[in-house]
């Protein structure tokens, strides 16, 4: 088994997500790998690696989800990632839902205040 074999746990060593741990899942070339766990699924230069001793079951090309289920399995948590303009829309604004009641609140008040007008 070569060091560098699809499964393999790595630390990155590199770049914005130097010190995360991440499975090896596809080979590219002589240089470069397809990595997927705690990191962006993204094409990696093998110098940017550190291989573990460890090492995960999955497939060729395995989905995100089954790369996660094979670091639980060897009880490396990874956390879901939000994009960054997620979670600003989701500060800013509530659901659908949410904004239509609070719209309907907004109109049911309205209706209320000019009753009252009226009656004075």
């Amino acid at each position: 088994m070569a060091l560098l074999d699809i499964g393999r746990v790595c630390i990155k060593t590199a770049g914005r997500e130097a010190g995360k741990i991440a499975v090896i899942v596809d080979k590219v070339d002589n240089k470069f790998v397809l990595v997927d766990g705690q990191v962006k699924r993204r094409k990696c230069n093998i110098m940017h690696l550190e291989p573990t001793n460890k090492f995960v079951k999955i497939k060729k090309a395995a989905s995100h989800e089954d790369v996660i289920k094979a670091l639980a399995s060897i009880g490396i948590e990874v956390k879901e990632q939000q994009k960054p303009w997620k979670a600003k829309k989701s500060e800013k604004k509530g659901t659908k839902s949410e904004e239509k009641s609070k719209a309907k609140e907004k109109a049911e008040k309205k209706k209320t205040t000019k009753k009252k007008k009226n009656e004075k």
